[in-house]
């Protein structure tokens, strides 16, 4: 048996699938080739499927991580992302193989792309700079315990960077907490950033680039 790590992408209509849709997308495909998955042993054994973390509903990924453990340790890498490719779903796409470097845990944060714009030309890009300049972009989180925290994003918004823009578009990156310990949903972000508009006259899409580590390197 030997652990492996996959890169994927979680793009277009497959944002709008689950985490547990996902996983139970993603074991009806392997099922569908021969790649050796190794199960858990017991009662009620399982494939050993492990994600570094889930995405938000309706927010695509350009590497997602999977980790996986193959009961053959000779089954080729390449194999392996070849057959996944040849019974995916339209969205998902396999990229690369390697052996786990780091454990998920380590995983502190993301760094994500938005594109925001308007329908009737409104001047969406300065209100949302003017928002983003104010330092005091606030949701509401709700706590393990349950309880509902109000949560200044603009303290752990960094990294901040004006890709493209004009007065109906801009399209920025940034870098938000994303781990077990916190996390900031970036719809929650997107959300308070186009309070000010009708949602009808506004598009939007967010893009989840890599997961990152506490040093700010790439999480692998």
């Amino acid at each position: 048996m030997r652990s492996v790590r996959i890169w994927f992408t979680k793009k277009d209509t497959a944002k709008y699938i689950s985490h547990l849709d996902l996983t139970r997308c993603l074991i009806r495909a392997f099922r569908r080739t021969d790649i050796p998955l190794w199960y858990t042993e017991g009662f009620n054994p399982h494939p050993h499927l492990v994600f570094g973390l889930s995405l938000p509903l309706g927010v695509e990924g350009e590497n997602e991580i999977l980790d996986i453990r193959l009961d053959d340790e000779s089954y080729p890498d390449e194999r392996v992302i070849s057959e996944l490719n040849r019974v995916t779903v339209p969205g998902i796409e396999f990229l690369k193989i390697d052996a786990p470097f780091q454990k998920p845990l380590f995983i502190t944060s993301g760094l994500y792309e938005m594109i925001i714009s308007s329908n009737n030309d409104e001047n969406i890009r300065n209100t949302i700079l003017e928002k983003i300049n104010s330092k005091n972009i606030v949701i509401h989180k709700k706590t393990k315990k349950g309880e509902i925290k109000e949560i200044n994003v603009s303290e752990h918004l960094t990294e901040l960077e004006v890709l493209k823009e004009s007065d109906s578009e801009l399209h920025f990156s940034f870098i938000l907490p994303a781990g077990n310990d916190f996390t900031i949903n970036p719809i929650q972000f997107k959300d308070a950033l186009i309070s000010d508009f009708s949602p009808e006259n506004i598009n939007w899409s967010i893009v989840r680039k890599k997961l990152l580590i506490k040093d700010g390197t790439e999480f692998r």
